[in-house]
């Protein structure tokens, strides 16, 4: 029993053993060599003789391949599926036909290595050839040193390394199920003509590697990408999708030709463009087309990316950011965008040449589409178009450049800020929302064309210069900075809709220009313009200081107004009010040198004007003064010469010429128009009114002149006084208008010439013309002429009817009578017939012809039936004395009722615009005739007529005839 215990024991420990034994057999894989070499064998992986030791390899199989193939016996060929530990090829030839399942590695070293199924291993390719030639699934990780080849579609579900040669030989789906890394300096990674590429893991090329893909019909990447370390990626004819961020970093190049790429769903990374220092990189999109899609673009540290021929970057809903020196170069290709953000700082650049730049907006809400900082540039140039509708903000030293292109910012604001600039050359910039500039910012045009339909605004300290310019206002454009603000060559259009507002200092400067204002134009700041145009059709408005220089300035309607204690100053222009107005409010001072103003219009002026030598007012239609118009050229000498320099400035009226407040005017002023003088002292250094011209004086007003005042023609009416000589050479003192009553005061000598003529009206004994002569009064012939009021006529005759009694009205006195129609002095006959007439008892002795007059007219008027007639002088006469011309009214009975020198010429006629006459005594001079003195055979014979009150359109008088 004992011993059977024993037995039993003992066959315990031996099958322990031969576990133990078998377990570490298994554990320990053992060596497997390919012997079919050299002719040896038949080449068949299941032959148990082409292995040393003989068997066909298991799992615990660690196979070495180390012959070198001379023929097909020699390479190991696996046709059915197999499982082993791991393989080496060192210089064999190996294909794999049936699938192979590898636990450890497979090592491709200086052999060929053929696939043509699946293989579940780590793959180590090293310098030789790697095969693909049927449908091959990786399980493991692969990782190349040599060429590896793909000639059918394959599924990698492990990592991909390509540290050397990697490419296609034919069209096959390919797709990496993990990540695929192409690195080290002389990698190569090459795919062409593949129908469907998928990479669901991350996608690497690094360390100066390189990588290219030609006509791939579909690559998907859904990890993410890097593109790294000096690596160069050339992708041709082909469409890559990116579901996941890309980085493009340290030096690598990205080359994109004739293909789309799509950008998706990354808002948070997407692409990052980047370098360290002194290391920089570039994405060349060539002919090919960028979609972005809720994607973000980060572009910094020396980065470019380069859009060249006919290329387009399209970005929904995106964020593009320019950093850190980093540039966006568009060249013959566009970026259209649509709710897309643009920032740029750190002195990045945005340049366009010969493409456009076009973004739709659709809920933008409160984003910004574009801001650029830190010296940051976006360059537009060579037939490009940059349109957006979305906000632009500049700040920081920044700027944007447009040249022979088009800038277009659609319903949006465009902020400039802290020193930023923009300038636009040869080109068009269409602002069709609002503009603000700021913070000693600059806008400079030239040769271009700038339309504002929105607001402009430019404050503290901005600059605006436009040269050889087209500026076009639709709406506000308001500039008030301490900067300079220049128009040179430009044309300055200010629309209907639009107003422009400045109050710029130092200096509002126009050169060479042209501004044409039809809605607002105000300057509230110093203001100079030289060689310019300015056209008003509603308001200009200057307050400030104004210079100007070879200026025309024409207001065809509207108003120019210079504003209260402002300055105006034109030399050598052409100022031409048409229908419009140039007023100038109270303390204001306009000095005009050899200019023109030409007045069509309407003149108000409350400040004052200074002419310096060559200048001319021109007044065609109304002139309103209530200030002074003074001469700068220091010759204000008592005596004018007719024949004085054709420089001398001078005031040309043709028009209506009012005077409302007391007034100098130092300068020669010619009046063929009217002029008024109200109740108020004007005075004119030389006055002349010419032919067609009317002087009116309100009651109290008055004209001085150290000048003779001259009156050549015309009219004189009003009541007022004359301080100084008037000389009367063809006007008409008195009006035909009888409703007016004249009466004047000259201070000092008056003459009348032949062709002069004072009317005097005599409504009755108490109202009546008149002219008091303080000093000398010349007469040289001409013509008076005394109307008289009908019913005050009547009332005279009919009182004095029954006596010698003779009614006296004085209707011109004077100091001395001086009469130059004849040789000798009418001073004699004067005392005489003052004499006489100073007598109360004495009647004076009727005078046809006193003072030395041509010819002297006795007229009726009528105001009821507005008729005027020529009186005879039987009962109607005049007498002078050494200090008066008189009207003698006397009783008597009128003969033929005509004055010998009128004959046929006392009919009644109506009164004319300047003058009317009463018609009542049509009727009573029919019947007066009858009662005229007859001879009958040569004996006189008289008769009494008396008549009866008859109605013939007024109530008649009796008139009795006696001898």
């Amino acid at each position: 029993m004992k011993k059977e215990r024993n037995s039993n024991f003992f066959i315990f420990i031996l099958i322990c053993i031969f576990i133990l034994k078998n377990s570490f057999v298994n554990s320990q894989p053992y060596s497997k060599d390919w012997i079919s070499l050299n002719g040896i064998g038949d080449g068949n992986a299941e032959n148990p003789l082409n292995w040393d030791p003989n068997g066909v390899p298991t799992i615990d199989s660690d196979v070495i391949v180390d012959g070198i193939t001379y023929d097909d016996l020699s390479k190991l060929t696996i046709n059915s599926p197999m499982s082993i530990y791991a393989l080496t090829n060192n210089f064999g030839d190996v294909e794999v036909r049936g699938t192979l399942t590898c636990e450890d590695i497979i090592y491709n070293y200086y052999g060929e290595f053929v696939i043509n199924n699946n293989i579940t291993a780590l793959i180590y390719n090293n310098t030789y050839f790697t095969e693909i030639r049927g449908p091959t699934h990786f399980k493991a990780t692969v990782e190349n040193f040599g060429f590896f080849s793909l000639y059918y579609g394959v599924i990698f579900y492990g990592d991909v390394i390509n540290r050397y040669t990697f490419h296609n030989e034919v069209i096959a789906p390919l797709a990496f199920y993990s990540s695929f890394f192409t690195s080290d300096p002389d990698s190569s990674t090459f795919l062409t003509q593949l129908n469907d590429f998928y990479i669901y893991g991350n996608f690497w090329v690094i360390n100066e590697a390189t990588l290219e893909f030609y006509l791939i019909k579909k690559l998907e990447v859904h990890g993410f990408t890097v593109f790294n370390g000096d690596s160069k990626i050339d992708i041709g004819e082909s469409t890559l999708v990116l579901y996941n961020s890309i980085e493009l970093s340290e030096g690598a190049n990205f080359t994109l030709t004739e293909s789309v790429m799509y950008f998706l769903f990354n808002n948070t990374h997407g692409l990052l463009m980047y370098n360290s220092l002194g290391s920089s990189n570039e994405f060349n999109v060539i002919d090919s087309q960028l979609i972005l899609t809720n994607y973000f673009f980060n572009i910094k540290y020396n980065s470019v990316i380069n859009l060249l021929d006919k290329s387009l970057l399209t970005a929904f809903n995106s964020y593009i950011r320019l950093a850190e020196n980093s540039k966006l170069l568009v060249i013959n290709s566009s970026i259209v965008s649509n709710d897309t953000r643009l920032t740029m700082s750190g002195s990045s650049l945005l340049q366009f040449i010969e493409s456009y730049y076009v973004v739709g907006l659709s809920g933008l809400n409160d984003k910004t589409f574009c801001i650029l900082l830190d010296e940051s540039k976006i360059e537009i140039t060579n037939n490009s178009t940059f349109g957006i509708e979305g906000p632009i903000d500049l700040r920081d030293n920044s700027s944007i450049f447009v040249n022979n292109s088009n800038l277009v910012i659609q319903n949006a604001d465009f902020y400039t800020k802290h020193f930023s600039y923009v300038t636009i050359e040869n080109s068009i910039f269409q602002m069709k929302g609002n503009l603000f500039m700021m913070n000693s910012s600059i806008l400079d045009i030239k040769n271009s064309t700038l339309y504002v339909f929105g607001y402009f605004g430019a404050v503290t300290n901005t600059s605006f210069h436009s040269y050889n310019s087209s500026i076009n206002i639709g709406n506000y454009m308001i500039i008030s900075t301490k900067a300079p603000i220049t128009f040179e060559n430009t044309v300055l259009n200010i629309f209907s809709d639009g107003s422009f507002f400045c109050d710029a200092t130092p200096n509002l400067v126009i050169k060479n220009s042209l501004i044409a204002i039809q809605n607002y134009f105000y300057s509230f700041t110093s203001f100079s313009s030289i060689n310019s145009t300015f056209i008003v059709y509603r308001t200009m408005e200057i307050k400030g200081n104004f210079y100007g220089e070879n200026l025309e300035i024409k207001v065809i309607t509207g108003n120019l107004t210079i504003i209260e204690n402002s300055t105006f100053v034109c030399n050598f222009c052409n100022i031409i009010i048409e229908m419009g107005q140039f007023i100038t409010l109270e303390n204001t001072s306009i000095t005009l040198k050899g200019t023109t103003m030409k007045n069509g219009g309407k003149v108000i002026s409350n400040g004052q004007i200074h002419l310096s030598p060559g200048s001319t007012i021109k007044n065609d239609n109304e002139f309103i003064l209530s200030s002074d118009i003074l001469s700068n050229n220091n010759n204000n000498d008592d005596d004018y010469d007719d024949d004085d320099d054709d420089q001398l400035q001078s005031l040309q009226n043709q028009g209506s010429f009012k005077f409302i407040n007391d007034s100098k005017v130092q300068v020669e002023m010619n009046s063929s128009g009217q002029l008024i003088i109200g109740k108020n002292q004007v005075e004119i250094d030389k006055f002349k009114q010419e032919i067609g011209g009317l002087f009116s004086m309100e009651n109290g007003g008055s004209i001085f002149s150290k000048s003779i005042i001259q009156f050549q023609g015309g009219s004189i009416i009003g009541n007022g006084s004359f301080i100084g000589n008037l000389s009367n050479s063809a006007a008409t003192i008195g009006d035909s208008n009888t409703s007016i009553i004249n009466k004047f005061k000259i201070t000092g000598n008056y003459k009348h010439e032949s062709n002069a003529t004072i009317i005097f009206n005599v409504e009755n004994e108490n109202d009546f013309s008149f002219i008091e002569i303080l000093n000398e009064f010349y007469i040289n012939g001409g013509l008076v002429e005394i109307k008289i009021n009908i019913e005050f006529l009547q009332t005279i005759l009919k009182q004095y009817s029954n006596n010698n009694i003779t009614s006296k009205i004085d209707l011109i006195s004077f100091n001395t009578l001086i009469n130059d129609s004849s040789s000798s002095s009418s001073s004699s006959s004067s005392s005489s017939s003052s004499s006489s007439s100073s007598s109360d008892s004495t009647t004076p002795t009727p005078n046809k012809n006193t003072l030395g007059l041509d010819k002297i007219i006795f007229k009726s008027y009528d105001k009821s039936s507005n008729t005027e007639k020529v009186l005879s002088n039987d009962c109607i006469s005049t007498s002078s004395s050494s200090s008066k011309f008189s009207l003698l009214l006397r009783s008597c009975t009128p003969s033929d009722g005509g004055d010998n020198n009128n004959n046929n010429n006392n009919e009644s006629k109506p009164i004319t615009s300047k003058a009317w006459v009463a018609a009542p005594i049509i009727g009573a001079v029919a019947i007066a005739v009858i009662a005229v003195t007859v001879y009958v055979k040569k004996e006189r014979i008289s008769i009494f007529l008396k008549l009866k009150k008859i109605s013939i359109g007024t109530k008649l008088k009796s008139i009795t005839s006696k001898k």
